[in-house]
C-alpha cells in the first residue's frame, strides 16, 4: 500500500542515514566480514553496531612500510 501523495514521512522518522554503509564502520573487514556479525556481510549494509572508522591520515613510504612489516610478522 502506497502512501498518498503529501503523506510522506521526514527522515527522523524513518531512521534516515548517510555514510552508515558496513564498509565505512570500524568493525567491517574488506571484503565481507564483521568482527561483531555472523557470516557474509554485505559493505552496502548497515546494521545498530555500525560504528564510523577513525580518520586516518594519509602515509608517506616510510610510515606505509612500517606498518606493512607490523602485518607480517603478526603472520607469522
Amino acid at each position: 500500500m502506497a502512501l498518498m501523495p503529501g503523506a510522506r514521512m521526514n527522515k527522523d522518522e524513518v531512521n534516515y542515514r548517510m555514510h552508515e554503509k558496513c564498509m565505512t564502520c570500524m568493525h567491517f573487514f574488506y571484503p565481507n566480514s564483521c568482527d561483531m556479525v555472523d557470516g557474509n556481510v554485505s559493505p552496502d549494509a548497515v546494521c545498530n553496531k555500525w560504528e564510523m572508522k577513525p580518520k586516518r591520515e594519509p602515509m608517506d613510504g616510510e610510515s606505509y612500510m612500517d606498518e606493512y612489516r607490523k602485518e607480517e610478522a603478526k603472520k607469522k
